[in-house]
C-alpha cells in the first residue's frame, strides 16, 4: 500500500473516518430532519488506450471521479468517501489529484487518499466545523486519478483486453465503503462505473508524413519522402512516409504532404495525423521501429 501524503493526513484518524461517517444508518434515499430523501450518483469516466505491445507501461489514461445528486432538494454535503477498483494485473494507479475546493479555493481540512495494488480509497471532510459545504446539483468533479498499463498479460499481447475501473467497497483496513454525507448523516450513491479498451501495435508511435520524425509537419518532410525514393535515404519509420497509407511509399506521398500545405482544400495525410498515434493498418509490409518525434 503507498500512502499518498497529501492534506491533512493522520492515520489515526483515516481509521476513525468510516466509524464517524457510519454513525447513520448507511441506507439508499435516507430522510434527513424530515426533508424528502435525497439521492447521490458518483460515476468514474476513463478512455480506451492504444498501446505498444512491447511496452505497455509506457501508456495510460486518466480517469476522474464525479458526484451528482439525483433526487431530492440540493443537499449540502460535508464531505465523502469512495473506493475505485481496478485489474492490478492490468493497470497501476500511480497519482491521483484532489479536485474538490471551497470558497476562495480553500483545501478540505481532511482530505486522505491510500493507493493499493488493486485500488484507490479517499476519505474527505470539508471543514470540522461546517465553514463551507459542496452543493452537486451538477455533476461535481472530485478526484483525478492517473493510471498506467502494466508490464505482464499486456506484454506481447495480439488482441484487445476489456478491462473495468470501478466503485467497490472492499479496500482498505477497516474497509471504506462509498458515502456522502449530508447533515451528518452517510448517504449511499449509486455508482457508474466504466469499461476501458486496450489495444495492442507493433511499432513505434508516429505521426503521419512526418518524415523527418521531429514531430513537425514543414517543408522537409515532404522533401524527406523525396530523399527516400530517389536518393536513398534510409529511414526509421517507413510508415510515416507513406502519407495516404496505401501500404506502400511513392511520389505520391510527398505530393499529399506538400499539398497538405500549399494547395488550398487539400486533404491532410491519413491517420495519425496531426497528433501522435499507431499505423492501425497492418496488411501492409511498413512499419515504423522509431520515431523521436512521438518518443
Amino acid at each position: 500500500m503507498i500512502q499518498m501524503n497529501q492534506r491533512h493526513h493522520n492515520y489515526g484518524l483515516t481509521r476513525f473516518l468510516p466509524a464517524m461517517l457510519l454513525v447513520a444508518l448507511l441506507i439508499p434515499g435516507i430522510s434527513l430532519q424530515g426533508q424528502d430523501p435525497v439521492e447521490f450518483q458518483l460515476s468514474v469516466s476513463g478512455s480506451d488506450v492504444d498501446y505498444s505491445s512491447t511496452d505497455p507501461a509506457a501508456f495510460g489514461f486518466t480517469s476522474v471521479v464525479s458526484a451528482l445528486q439525483t433526487l431530492g432538494d440540493a443537499a449540502l454535503t460535508q464531505g465523502y468517501q469512495l473506493g475505485i477498483g481496478n485489474d492490478p494485473d492490468l493497470l497501476q494507479i500511480t497519482s491521483t489529484t484532489t479536485l474538490v475546493t471551497g470558497p476562495d479555493g480553500a483545501a478540505p481540512q481532511f482530505d486522505d487518499v491510500n493507493i493499493f495494488a488493486n485500488g484507490v480509497t479517499q476519505g474527505i471532510v470539508y471543514s470540522f466545523t461546517g465553514a463551507w459545504t459542496l452543493i452537486f446539483d451538477v455533476d461535481t468533479p472530485l478526484l483525478e486519478i492517473e493510471i498506467q498499463l502494466v508490464d505482464g498479460p499486456l506484454t506481447g499481447a495480439s488482441t484487445a483486453t476489456v478491462t473495468d475501473v470501478a466503485f467497490v467497497d472492499d479496500l482498505g483496513d477497516p474497509m471504506i465503503p462509498n458515502v456522502v454525507v449530508v447533515g451528518g448523516a452517510a448517504v449511499v450513491p449509486s455508482g457508474v462505473d466504466v469499461s476501458v479498451t486496450l489495444t495492442p501495435y507493433e511499432g513505434a508511435l508516429l505521426i503521419r508524413g512526418d518524415a523527418s520524425g521531429d514531430g513537425v509537419f514543414d517543408l522537409s518532410d515532404g522533401v524527406g519522402i523525396l530523399d527516400y525514393l530517389f536518393n536513398g535515404t534510409p529511414s526509421t519509420c517507413l510508415d510515416a512516409l507513406d502519407a495516404n497509407d496505401s501500404g506502400n511509399i511513392s511520389i505520391t506521398d510527398a505530393v499529399v504532404v506538400l499539398c497538405a500545405m500549399f494547395c488550398s482544400g487539400s486533404p491532410p495525410p491519413a491517420n495519425p495525423f496531426p497528433g501522435c498515434g499507431f499505423d492501425t493498418t497492418t496488411a501492409d509490409p511498413l512499419d515504423c521501429l522509431a520515431f523521436p518525434g512521438c518518443a
